[in-house]
């Protein structure tokens, strides 16, 4: 409750707070610092105008957002309107920015906000020294406000000083002390009728005078039911301010659950990393052990290829000696028994030294980290659905049809339907109405929107057209409802009204007559034609031979 007891422009409790007329409270010497000079304007428009805003004010002060401020003479707490023709100072009040209009007085004239000044001094606040009229003429330094006023000592006494200088015993106690509240300062009287029209307390002799036409009550009354008023309202306010407790320790609640939530995500962080990280770990000894295979492979192929490579050079090695030597040979016809031989072996062997493998090389492989990376660089967080909002992220259900509720007329139909129906209903968007082209065509959409009925023109007569709807939301589109078949009006009717003879003003022979249309026709003035009405027509008019004026 501090806040309402501290002045919004100095932030310390009130000192000779005052009331302005939007109810709002000031510090005297607060709202004087904040009024301002206003110049002056002339007096044949200023009367009347504002006259006029300051019963306005009165019936309401938030149709244009200017109070008139109240008189020297006026009740604390009243929003009264004064009487002077053009304001001499302009306040705006900081809380709810309405203007208020004062007199020559300016601030020192508003009234004293006296509701306030008592609980402050209830709850230990200072509020200032009242005015010389309502302070205690028995406190020593600071006065404080009088609250009781001793008939025959004529002293005014404030609670303490009361206790202790006029004690109700021995002699004092036949004296009569009367409380001091409200006086009205036109007449020096206590009010004892309270006016509607003004919202203002006044006394018997303002009611024979300015008040005189005025809607008035007893003081007692009007005190009761305004006090009845406010208990009705501080009772909404405290549902409100319980329900706002409530949210609080929701909101409180929801902050507990936000802090575990979060410990467990760090700790199923952790988890996971770790997995992916044993995960990479297993990977790696793998492809290491590919590796190491792969080298050793190489490696066999290496010394498979060397030894056959030694063995034919062996052997080329071998015939090349041996051929060498058999060049040695001096005996002719020896020597060309293998000579031919020898030769062809070496060419042979020529030929497989030059056709061997090339050597093997290092095995050109390398490691595609990049699809990890990616994938580590864009591991994030996904969304988790509580089940309880589950229903309410999923497409709606199908609508149904009001088959009793769909009809049609002519060339028009009306179509309504219901809702999805529980469990399968989830917030819906709007709903999209298709029909077809009445000749079993596909389905066209003819209305898209949050409404369940529409109302369809335009359309074919005896034509049997078949609708249906779905509902959609933000998670998509829900089934169809079921197909409907609408059959539109054979033939187009018309309502007849006709009079009899030739001219405007003849006889009525009948009114609104029902008739089918037929392929159209130009009629002339004066031209018989044969009508074919889709009921019977009166027996007395013989409408073959009704004359078209």
């Amino acid at each position: 409750m501090e806040e309402e007891l501290r002045c919004y422009i100095c932030k310390e409790f009130y000192r000779e707070p005052v009331l302005l007329p939007c109810g709002h409270a000031l510090c005297r010497a607060c709202a004087v610092n904040l009024q301002c000079h206003v110049h002056e304007v002339d007096n044949s428009t200023a009367s009347s105008d504002y006259q006029e805003a300051d019963k306005a004010s009165v019936s309401s002060e938030t149709d244009s957002g200017v109070v008139c401020g109240s008189r020297p003479n006026s009740y604390a707490g009243t929003p009264a309107a004064p009487a002077y023709p053009t304001p001499s100072f302009t306040l705006t009040c900081p809380l709810c920015s309405k203007q208020v209009c004062l007199d020559e007085n300016g601030a020192e004239g508003l009234p004293p906000f006296r509701v306030m000044r008592t609980i402050v001094e209830r709850f230990g606040g200072v509020t200032g020294a009242p005015p010389a009229e309502e302070a205690c003429q028995m406190c020593e330094g600071e006065r404080r406000a009088a609250i009781v006023r001793c008939e025959q000592c004529s002293v005014r006494y404030c609670a303490g000083c009361r206790d202790a200088w006029h004690p109700t015993r021995g002699p004092l106690a036949q004296h009569e002390l009367r409380t001091l509240g409200t006086i009205c300062l036109d007449h020096g009287s206590s009010p004892v009728l309270y006016c509607n029209t003004c919202l203002v307390p006044i006394c018997q002799c303002c009611l024979t005078e300015k008040h005189s036409t005025h809607e008035t009550q007893p003081l007692s009354s009007a005190a009761r039911a305004h006090k009845t008023e406010l208990s009705q309202s501080l009772q909404q306010l405290s549902e409100q301010a319980k329900a706002m407790t409530e949210y609080i320790q929701l909101v409180k609640g929801s902050g507990d659950k936000i802090n575990e939530s979060s410990e467990e995500l760090e700790q199923q962080i952790d988890q996971a990393c770790s997995e992916v990280i044993h995960a990479v770990e297993i990977r790696r000894d793998e492809l290491l052990r590919a590796a190491r295979n792969t080298r050793s492979q190489t490696v066999a192929n290496m010394r498979m290829l060397t030894s056959q490579a030694a063995q034919k050079l062996r052997e080329a090695t071998a015939l090349l000696h041996f051929s060498i030597e058999a060049l040695k040979e001096t005996d002719h016809a020896a020597f060309l028994q293998v000579g031919n031989i020898l030769s062809v072996r070496a060419q042979e062997t020529a030929s497989k030294l030059c056709s061997v493998e090339p050597p093997p090389a290092p095995p050109a492989l390398t490691l595609d980290t990049e699809p990890v990376l990616r994938t580590v660089r864009t591991m994030n967080f996904i969304e988790c659905i509580p089940p309880e909002k589950e229903m309410r992220s999923s497409a709606p259900g199908a609508p149904s049809l009001a088959v009793e509720a769909c009809v049609a007329r002519g060339c028009s139909c009306t179509l309504a339907w219901r809702p999805p129906a529980p469990p399968a209903r989830a917030a819906v968007r709007g709903y999209v109405l298709e029909l077809d082209d009445g000749l079993g065509g596909p389905f066209r959409e003819v209305y898209c929107g949050r409404e369940t009925v529409c109302t369809i023109d335009g359309l074919h007569y005896a034509s049997l057209y078949s609708a249906r709807v779905k509902a959609f939301n933000g998670a998509g589109e829900g089934p169809y409802s079921e197909v409907i078949g609408l059959q539109t009006s054979p033939v187009a009717w018309f309502t007849w009204d006709a009079r009899c003879g030739s001219t405007a003003g003849g006889e009525v022979a009948f009114t609104g007559l029902r008739g089918a249309f037929y392929p159209a026709v130009s009629l002339n003035r004066g031209v018989a034609v044969t009508l074919q009405p889709g009921v019977p027509p009166p027996p007395e008019l013989l409408l073959s031979q009704l004359s078209i004026d």
